[in-house]
């Protein structure tokens, strides 16, 4: 049965995500599809850039002893998908070992890496992950692990072994001139497919590609599912990756089905929570005790989001809408990173709790009411808009950057694949 025939809650499991470069390297017929190619070098390009930025640091830390592993997004693109670019993705996920951390940190702030901001919230898993890193004005932007796991601040015994199984059975691949780790390619199915979705709270589950990046892993190997089942009975989540075999099955094909319902889905998600101990508090819960803080910081949002309506209605040019909403000078002290934090947030909610009416698309107010916002705070961002094209034609969006760093489209993948067309202050 083809991807295309199949239903049923397989079916579910696949959909699509920025399918066009991974379509074109696919198939002959579709080499000629003018929108695909641009999409596949696009996407070429990016990553190609992201590497150029990632393989110094990579060797700056194996000069000085730190072992890298790379897994996720950016290893599928470069080490398993047929073509580099192909598959399409965000951020760059590696780990280093705990100890590492601090030294891989200082190395990282001397190449030019600079660490992003995030606040720490109680409940959320804040052991895993280490830093976010960006290079002002780079394309990359890395999630520097140090468990594979998410974790909170209970419990991480579990954890920290299935990490160091991991790291017991990667694979040292020389690279570009130095040398990371890449996890086998059935670790990759069972922990990072299996295991790791089926923890990640704001996900609830699959993302749209899982059976494409399923597929590809299986098909490297060659894995066999018995192979998945022994390594996952060793790290003790076989529970796990029997109930996401059940509703993820390998497919080549990026094709457009119904989501899984929720209730197809709750045993995987509850199986894979108990067998890595990942105690956390629900993101709803979290939500519902943030819940007056947020409303408060909108009600403070709310004047200037309906003055940035006032002035799209009055002005046609964007240039005009910015050199309004600027202010005449800027603070001499600039906000915190938390005050900074909740602004974007709150103008987020504002934006989807008012009608957009006909002042502009609901990105651009978002944009514009980030960007002055933030302005006023005393910090240094810059507004952007840019476009892409597609088969169903062109598309424009708008985003705020500070340092590089993308402010708005919080947990998406926003203007990646957007092409800038302009920026405002315009760079000097």
């Amino acid at each position: 049965m083809s991807a295309a025939e199949r239903t049923g809650p397989e079916a579910g499991a696949i959909g699509t995500s920025r399918p066009g470069p991974y379509l074109y390297t696919r198939a002959q017929s579709e080499s000629d599809n003018p929108d695909l190619r641009r999409a596949y070098l696009a996407a070429l390009g990016r990553h190609l850039e992201i590497k150029r930025e990632l393989v110094p640091l990579i060797a700056a830390w194996r000069a000085a002893g730190i072992e890298t592993l790379l897994f996720k997004g950016f290893f599928l693109s470069e080490f398993v998908y047929p073509v580099p670019g192909a598959r399409f993705h965000g951020d760059v996920d590696l780990l280093v070992r705990p100890g590492d951390g601090p030294t891989a940190l200082r190395i990282a702030e001397g190449l030019g890496w600079r660490q992003q901001w995030s606040p720490r919230c109680f409940g959320e898993a804040n052991e895993a992950l280490l830093a976010y890193l960006h290079r002002p004005g780079g394309a990359a932007l890395l999630d520097v692990h140090q468990l594979l796991v998410p974790a909170g601040w209970w419990l991480t015994g579990r954890q920290r072994r299935i990490t160091e199984g991991v790291w017991a059975s990667s694979v040292l691949q020389e690279w570009e001139g130095t040398a990371v780790h890449l996890p086998t390619p059935v670790d990759a199915i069972v922990v990072n497919l299996a295991l790791e979705r089926a923890t990640l709270d704001r996900a609830l589950g699959f993302k749209a590609h899982d059976p494409v990046d399923l597929y590809h892993l299986m098909t490297r190997g060659p894995v066999s599912v018995e192979e998945l089942r022994g390594r996952a009975r060793e790290l003790r989540c076989d529970r796990t990756l029997a109930g996401f075999l059940r509703l993820c099955h390998p497919s080549p094909d990026p094709v457009t089905t119904a989501p899984l319902p929720a209730g197809t889905r709750l045993p995987w998600l509850m199986a894979g929570l108990w067998e890595s101990r990942f105690l956390h508090v629900p993101s709803v819960v979290l939500r519902a005790l943030r819940a007056p803080g947020l409303a408060r910081d909108v009600a403070r949002v709310l004047p200037l989001l309906v003055r940035v309506r006032r002035v799209l209605r009055r002005h046609r040019d964007v240039r005009d809408v910015l050199a309004q909403l600027t202010p005449s000078a800027a603070p001499t002290v600039r906000s915190s990173a938390l005050a900074r934090w909740r602004t974007v947030r709150a103008i987020y909610w504002a934006t989807r709790l008012l009608p957009s009416g006909d002042a502009g698309g609901r990105c651009l107010q978002q944009a514009l009411a980030v960007y002055a916002a933030l302005r006023r705070q005393g910090w240094d961002v810059v507004f952007f808009s840019g476009v892409r094209r597609d088969a169903a034609g062109l598309h424009g969006h708008a985003w705020v950057e500070e340092d590089g760093v993308r402010l708005t489209d919080r947990g998406a993948d926003g203007p990646l694949d957007y092409q800038a067309n302009f920026r405002y202050p315009p760079a000097s």
